[in-house]
């Protein structure tokens, strides 16, 4: 008998099709024997016989196909695994398998977890797939998904970030749920799978922006993924999935601000990326499972390629078409590619369509045209979303023209005003903008805007520098008192001290001729560099540029009862920078066991933000660190009970060999 089946088995693959029920037999003789091959390498067949059958006859199959699906816990072959369960969570038989498979696959997991990890890693994604079918509870699975990752196997853990970051979208938004598993990814981030780790960490992030209330969220929480999409990349540069999320989340933000520019080339490189990311993934086998997903990402990426078209017609000075104009606007305005449009998206992208089509009055004329004559042909050709960018466009006019002169009291509304008339100051953060809004008129708005486009379009930031600057704003936010003037000053002083680090890290050599070099590895007999040679760079480099001019001040006394090395000055904020040696130690650690505490108590009486600037002369003769790991954030305080201060912390590496002198390094 058991031959018989195996041969019905075995023929009905070479055809191309399942076994029938006819072809096996009755339950009573065919249950039995196909519920025993679950172990066997035969299972996959079995598996799709068991499928059909169960299609055909659910309530006579019942026990067969719960029978096999227990016996999956015996199967030894990941793909064989896969395959049997593809079959029996694709079909009629779901229900029946999907219970006992999901108690199969976690009882016995801790064992097979330390002898056989990939099946292990394996049998924890069907249970998943189960839950995530809402064929058994999920706290079981969460509880594994959640378990500290320490000393695992590398096959155990390869497929644990893309888990974990499926558990997150699906069951995240219950914070109890989502902590435990968002500490989960940050531990992976130590461990061979830290660039999938940090991938699924942005992906959280870009949901968390796009679910934001307003505007301002939406963006400062799409900048942060991008930053952290941008990490993951330097993890590992092959990640093409993260570069088309970092692109599409930059090319939001810069429609967001008006920036068409950088709305055409985040676009541009997205299309790039996504040709290439699809060359790659050609013939490529995706779990059904998984589709849903791979449809929601490429519905979303599409959605970003709109907003090129949308960002090309508002920057025009009139449609040559109309029709097609305001049909593209309509589009994005509701994001109608996307699945499920996310509130933050909506608000990001809205209030730039009405301000700038009410910014000019032509558009509006054309758009208000156009939509009165679709509307009074009867049948209508325009999509139903024109009509309400007409609507919003109208109210974006009326909130700008009410009384010019008066205070901008309703923050959306502020910064929709400084959106459509000085686009430009969006760079000086919201707190600027609001007070701009509230205190100068359009004419005067538009002058700044004249000021500060030229600046804006200098040149595109450099990407190292761009992601060192954010991390350290958002550590920095942490703290309440990091608004408003303080914030722009904060910001100010380390963008400069950032290009300082840069430039002493790549140039070499003085900073001046006639200056000291203290860079390099001394001359034999040579004496290393001191703080002030340090000190007076610094107070060069920061008192050069023409916003810095007349601030900048060095060796100032009585503050915090001592001198201070370097001192910036903006209104009455008062920033300090502290110069340090160090010749032993240079770790973060050790740097701010020595030097953190006399950084920050400079800034006991002011705002709470300093900086400390040292000079790192240890033996780099194996090499330094890259540049990100050179700057950070470090957070003070006097006893447990006082007020935090935050210092950034920036290492010149000094005494440093040229790359063709550096040695490699000695495995430990």
């Amino acid at each position: 008998m058991n031959d018989r089946i195996v041969t019905a088995l075995l023929a009905a693959e070479r055809s191309g099709h399942p076994a029938s029920p006819s072809a096996l037999g009755s339950v009573d003789d065919a249950g039995p024997i196909l519920a025993t091959l679950a172990d066997d390498p035969l299972a996959p067949l079995a598996a799709r016989a068991l499928t059909v059958a169960s299609g055909a006859d659910p309530d006579a199959w019942r026990g067969p196909v719960r029978a096999f699906a227990a016996g999956l816990a015996q199967q030894t072959s990941v793909l064989a695994l896969q395959e049997s369960v593809d079959a029996l969570l694709g079909g009629s038989a779901a229900a029946d398998a999907g219970p006992a498979l999901h108690t199969a696959m976690l009882t016995g997991l801790d064992d097979a977890v330390g002898t056989t990890p990939s099946l292990a890693a394996a049998r924890l994604e069907v249970a998943a797939r189960v839950a995530l079918a809402k064929l058994a509870r999920p706290y079981l699975v969460l509880e594994r998904l959640a378990a500290p990752p320490d000393e695992l196997a590398e096959d155990y853990l390869d497929p644990l970030p893309r888990l974990v970051g499926i558990a997150l979208e699906t069951w995240g938004s219950d914070d109890e749920v989502a902590q435990p598993l968002i500490d989960v990814l940050a531990a992976l981030t130590a461990t061979p799978v830290e660039g999938d780790a940090l991938h699924e960490l942005a992906c959280r992030q870009m949901r968390r922006a796009l679910s934001a209330p307003d505007m301002p969220a939406a963006t400062e929480g799409l900048a942060r993924a991008a930053a952290m999409f941008a990490q993951a990349q330097e993890v590992d540069e092959d990640r093409d999935d993260s570069a088309a999320y970092q692109l599409a989340c930059e090319a939001v933000i810069a429609f967001a601000h008006a920036d068409w520019t950088g709305v055409a080339t985040s676009t541009e490189a997205l299309t790039n990326v996504l040709s290439r990311r699809g060359a790659w993934h050609l013939g490529a086998h995706l779990p059904a499972w998984r589709a849903g997903a791979r449809d929601a990402e490429t519905a979303w990426l599409a959605f970003v390629l709109d907003l090129r078209q949308a960002a090309d017609r508002l920057r025009e000075d009139s449609w040559l078409d109309v029709r097609a104009a305001a049909g593209q606007l309509a589009a994005v305005y509701e994001a109608e590619r996307v699945i499920d449009p996310a509130p933050g998206l909506l608000a990001a992208i809205r209030p730039t369509i009405a301000a700038t089509v009410a910014g000019n009055a032509v558009l509006l004329g054309q758009l208000e045209r156009m939509v009165d004559h679709d509307l009074a042909g009867g049948k209508s050709v325009l999509p139903p979303a024109a009509a309400a960018v007409l609507v919003a466009a109208h109210a974006a006019r009326a909130r700008s023209t009410a009384d010019p002169t008066s205070p901008a009291t309703d923050r959306d509304a502020a910064l929709g005003r400084i959106l459509r008339l000085a686009p430009s100051l969006l760079a000086f953060g919201d707190d600027i903008c609001q007070h701009l809004a509230a205190t100068l008129d359009d004419d005067a708005l538009r002058d700044a805007e004249g000021i500060a486009a030229p600046l804006r379009r200098l040149q595109p930031p450099h990407p190292t520098l761009k992601r060192m600057r954010d991390s350290i704003v958002t550590s920095l936010e942490v703290n309440p008192r990091f608004t408003g003037e303080t914030r722009a000053a904060v910001i100010a002083l380390l963008e400069r001290t950032l290009t300082f680090l840069l430039d002493r890290y790549d140039r070499g050599g003085p900073l001046m001729k006639g200056m000291k070099n203290i860079i390099g590895v001394p001359a034999k007999g040579g004496s290393l560099p001191v703080e002030a040679d340090l000190q007076w760079e610094f107070y060069v480099w920061l008192a050069g540029p023409w916003e810095f001019a007349g601030r900048v001040h060095a060796e100032v006394s009585d503050i915090a009862t001592g001198r201070a090395d370097v001192t910036v000055r903006f209104g009455d904020v008062e920033l300090v920078t502290e110069v340090k040696r160090e010749l032993a130690d240079s770790t973060p650690r050790a740097l701010e066991r020595s030097y953190l505490g006399q950084a920050a108590a400079y800034s006991g009486s002011g705002e709470p933000f300093s900086q400390l600037l040292v000079l790192d002369l240890t033996d780099h003769s194996s090499g330094v660190r890259t540049l990100p790991d050179l700057a950070w954030v470090a957070e003070h305080r006097a006893d447990p009970e006082a007020s935090p201060q935050l210092t950034v912390v920036a290492v010149v590496v000094g005494n440093r060999p040229t790359p063709r002198n550096v040695k490699g390094t000695t495995a430990t």
